[in-house]
């Protein structure tokens, strides 16, 4: 008979040598995770849903080599995290259980150790409309995957009630690495090395050159056929090896001073297309850590440091992190003394500018610019020898000032940003056990963290010159008292928590930018400003005073009841009204064992039911109106009131949630299930709504409507073979949320997040999923039928209409893991449906003939930009508007159009996706105990391998993510998908 704690019992016949896996036993071992407030209690004494993830699952992919949280996505049920693989260091947009506030914070609280983290971005609103900007990404980034122990997330307001209105919309707690008690010195060493190549761009058509047409010019007595290079669409002639003079000649010859003529070439398609453009990215971390313990202190020190030369032409991000971890306690170990602090220092140069913008690669790449260029040929020259740019949008042939478009080896190597931040963030206290069942704690937790970005423009490209700073410093500081009791007599078990929490945050923000441009080319400086440089600076302060209790009942360590209380006053919100008390209350009850003599195939069941209500207040300083400096309407400057009007009496808002579960696990736990049900509702929004303008506002900030959110989590799991060599293990989550804007306004039924570049809107319409894309629709019979101008094309609708949602209906991941021997792999799949998000990139990508689309085949089998007359062009399938059928066809030119002109939801796309997430393989060298080496891993990985949809032959959905706030579904401009390939060495001593 063979036994071990945690496994089931197995009799085996006596032999001379003999192999015998145990398996898990569910029964004896109680799973231990991390709740609210770091507090460790049993899974199944739990009435709420609580997720657990071991750092482990942090380091495979280390989320490709951009934001480290997105190696979370696809592995827990109700986490959706949607981000840009090809944005260096750019925005995760994390949910749980989908979004609660119509117009504040809906991204869950981020817990390291116990410390409130802030996980936000600060991109500007032109970068989350897809208009510009650059996506400096949100500030979880700053986690390290080589010190994450575990992360549980804490999805509904049950689970998360204890840390207040500021875990509204869940947690994700992340517990880091501390030092332990083993064999050997207790070092670790991590080392690798990754790999990143484009793998998903807009398919681009290889048929037809820029312009419209050529022009004859005469250089030196010579005749000289001349592309029409200031237009930056691409309907020019199609390729057929036609003797050009084109932008790279006219540069060359000028830039030997236009000794002799300029060479010809020939209008081909180019054999360095945009593809090879972008570069190997290649990123090394190294981690080294020393971790030991003994029965009185424990203690670890970590550095981990990461290069990164990125995708794009001249883009770097580094990264140095150090951690240091300590705990001491008293000869009686009443007394411990603990303390815990990472200092982060990064540093990322040419990150792209994202959206609709000069200096975006791809807006010129796929929206407007010529088919035939050459990316060696702009790489070879760039620069003049006078310092000025060389670009192919020439104004005219002896013009060679840029009309429209910077090279892009100009944008990248001239005109890039760089920034900085250094960031402390941990805490320090005390923990005092007066008896074994009773102890109290204090902690003092610190974040504080300085941003600096710097932006610029150079003199001589095509728009105007310009240098920008911005710095960003915040601390916040939180004083936590906690007092633990917890005790069992007989049958039953009792636990209790009571606490108090004192926050207080300051966040200071300095902007400088020059007025009327560089005065020296190359010198960036605010005092190098043509005017006089504008500068801006804001200060807001916050603070919450809470208390908060909660306790646990157990009956046979088969029935629970929690109970938790919480009390917070915000300094946001109006004195007599900023003070709001939220209760839980959650049940569980072990069914299985009750059952376990007549049921001996089921291992473990349970159901469990909740009710929850939080508070949640809003950003500072939107109770009393205030005066700002204004100069613009004279030369003498004056103080003026702001266009949104603030409110003295605004409420908190207030979400009531109601939640259901049922965990079952059979046959000796190799299969199970967990399945949960919530639904939630969050009234008196804040909203500053859209008021006349003849009050003297544009907005006026209310308490008003109501949200509500229903959804289903579910978590399927299994061993379907184990054998002594093999193992497969199998976990699928699946979850959908379905949301809906009960109510907005009397009188008002829409609030517009933002506008869209060029018309339309992302808003939330009252009956309607919150997030809608509003634009000109096509125009239907009452048959369904696409009703067509006179001239071909589709007629639109007159005003804007819902077009489509931006949150899908489901999401969902699937982790296959094989274990053979000392192999193992790990494949991943998620996926996501019912989303949608509107295309900038499509719409000017077929308006200047860019696209493949725009050279396609028609069902005349010709090719569209053929004349009409010979069988060319485009017949949109529809009818005229007395019913007749669609005779009318289209030229190219005219169906590119139209995508602009026309109605809008031609450039809606949808946003569902399978995706090949994550590929891991590993090998764990056997070694033998005395060895100065204990353990020795090798790995290889690869991520966003694959992606498969209905609408992703020109983009990966995820693109379209450039910030992690309310405003979402708008692409303008997006970067091309990232996969990356790696392989990781792990070495402990």
């Amino acid at each position: 008979m063979i036994s071990y704690v945690g496994m089931v019992t197995q009799e085996v016949a006596v032999q001379a040598s003999v192999r015998v896996v145990l398996q898990s036993n569910t029964q004896n071992l109680d799973e231990v995770v991390v709740t609210a407030l770091g507090i460790s209690r049993e899974k199944k004494a739990l009435g709420y849903a609580v997720s657990e993830v071991k750092g482990d699952e942090m380091l495979k992919a280390r989320g490709g080599v951009n934001n480290p949280i997105n190696a979370l996505q696809g592995k827990v049920a109700g986490l959706q995290i949607q981000g840009g693989a090809g944005s260096m260091g750019g925005s995760s947009k994390v949910l749980i259980r989908g979004v609660k506030s119509i117009s504040g914070n809906n991204q869950p609280l981020f817990v390291i150790d116990g410390v409130p983290i802030e996980g936000s971005d600060y991109n500007s609103t032109d970068t989350q409309r897809g208009a510009g900007g650059y996506d400096y990404g949100n500030l979880i980034q700053d986690l390290n995957p080589d010190d994450i122990e575990n992360i549980s997330v804490l999805k509904g307001p049950n689970a998360s009630a204890l840390y207040g209105s500021r875990a509204t919309n869940g947690v994700v707690m992340i517990t880091t690495k501390k030092g332990k008690k083993g064999d050997g010195y207790g070092i670790t060493f991590n080392s690798s090395i990754g790999f990143e190549t484009v793998n998903k761009l807009p398919k681009l058509q290889r048929l037809y050159g820029g312009g419209f047409d050529f022009e004859t010019i005469t250089i030196n007595d010579n005749d000289y056929e001349y592309p029409d290079m200031a237009t930056d669409e691409s309907w020019g002639p199609r390729y057929e090896g036609q003797d050009v003079v084109s932008w790279y000649d006219l540069a060359k010859w000028e830039a030997g001073g236009k000794a002799g003529n300029p060479t010809t070439s020939k209008w081909l398609a180019p054999k360095h297309d945009v593809k090879d453009f972008f570069e190997t990215g290649v990123a090394a971390v190294n981690s080294l850590s020393v971790a030991q313990a003994t029965d009185r202190v424990s203690s670890r020190l970590s550095y981990t440091n990461s290069e990164l030369k990125g995708y794009m032409p001249n883009s770097s991000l580094r990264k140095n992190i150090f951690n240091s971890s300590v705990s001491i306690a008293s000869p009686d170990k009443k007394l411990e003394i603990f303390t815990n602090f990472t200092y982060m220092n990064t540093a990322a140069k040419g990150r792209s500018e994202t959206g609709y913008a000069d200096n975006n690669v791809m807006q010129k790449f796929v929206q407007w610019g010529h088919r035939e260029l050459d990316m060696q040929e702009m790489k070879d020259l760039y620069m003049f020898p006078d310092g000025t740019q060389a670009t192919w949008n020439r104004n005219d042939w002896d013009d060679p000032t840029p009309a429209y478009s910077n090279n892009p080896y100009w944008t990248r190597y001239v005109n890039y940003q760089n920034d900085s931040r250094n960031r402390v963030y941990g805490n320090a206290g005390a923990t005092y056990t007066f008896t074994d069942y009773l102890k109290f704690q204090y902690k003092a937790n610190l974040d504080f963290y300085v941003d600096k970005q710097y932006e610029r423009n150079a003199v001589y490209s095509q728009e105007a010159s310009r240098y920008k700073e911005i710095s960003r410093q915040q601390r916040e500081l939180n004083h936590e008292f906690l007092l633990s009791f917890n005790k069992r007599a007989g049958d039953f078990s009792y636990s209790a928590n009571a606490g108090a929490n004192l926050m207080y945050r300051r966040y200071e923000y300095v902007y400088g930018e020059t007025v009327g441009g560089l005065a020296i080319p190359q010198f960036y400086n605010l005092k190098n400003s043509i005017g006089l440089a504008r500068g801006y600076n804001r200060l807001d302060k916050k603070a919450i005073n809470s208390v908060f209790a909660s306790g646990t009942a157990g009956y046979k360590s088969m029935a629970y009841l929690d109970v938790s209380i919480r009390n917070d006053w915000s300094s946001t919100l109006p004195k007599g009204s900023n003070s709001y008390l939220y209760p839980s209350v959650t049940g569980s009850f072990i069914f299985s064992d009750v059952l376990k003599e007549s049921t001996p195939w089921l291992s473990f069941g349970k159901v469990r039911v909740g009710f929850a209500q939080v508070g949640n207040d809003t950003d500072p300083y939107q109770i009393l109106d205030v005066y700002s400096f204004n100069n613009a309407l004279s030369t003498t400057p004056g103080y003026v009131l702001p266009n949104t009007r603030n409110n003295s009496d605004l409420k908190p808002e207030s979400t009531n949630s109601y939640e259901a579960g049922l965990e079952m696990s059979f046959l000796k736990s190799r299969a199970g299930f967990e399945a949960t049900f919530y639904t939630s509702e969050t009234k008196n929004q804040i909203i500053p709504l859209s008021v006349s303008g003849t009050t003297g506002y544009l907005y006026r900030v209310v308490n008003t409507g109501s949200m509500t959110n229903k959804g289903v989590e579910l978590r399927f799991y299994g061993t379907p073979v184990q054998t002594n060599d093999f193992t497969w293990e199998t976990n699928l989550v699946l979850s959908s949320n379905k949301n809906k804007v009960k109510k907005l306004l009397d009188g008002v039924n829409y609030y517009r997040l933002t506008n869209m570049p060029f018309g339309g809107e992302i808003g939330a319409l009252e009956g309607e999923e919150y997030g809608v894309i509003m634009g000109r629709n096509f125009v239907y019979d009452d048959k369904g039928n696409k009703i067509i101008n006179e001239d071909g094309t589709y007629a639109s609708s007159g005003g804007n209409e819902n077009i489509g949602k931006i949150y899908p209906d489901f999401t969902g991941g699937w982790t296959n893991t094989f274990r053979y021997k000392n192999f193992d792999l790990s494949v991943l799949l998620d996926f996501a449906r019912g989303g949608h998000y509107f295309s900038t990139s499509y719409m000017w990508g077929m308006y200047s003939g860019m696209l493949d689309e725009s050279a396609a085949i028609n069902e005349n089998g010709k090719n569209i930009r053929d004349a009409v007359e010979d069988g060319g062009g485009v017949l949109l399938k529809g009818v005229h508007a007395d019913g007749t059928p669609n005779s009318t066809r289209l030229d190219a030119e005219s169906y590119g159009m139209q995508f602009y002109s026309g109605p809008m939801a031609q450039n809606v796309l949808r946003s569902d996706y399978i995706k090949l997430r994550e590929i891991n393989l590993g090998y764990t060298l056997p070694l033998k105990k005395d060895l100065f080496v204990k353990s020795l891993r090798l790995a290889a990985y690869g991520r966003n391998l694959a992606v498969w949809g209905p609408d992703v032959k020109h983009f990966d959905p995820e693109m379209a993510i450039t910030n992690s706030g309310n405003i979402q579904g708008v692409e303008g401009g997006s970067l091309p998908s990232v996969a990356s390939y790696g392989v990781n060495v792990t070495v402990k001593f």
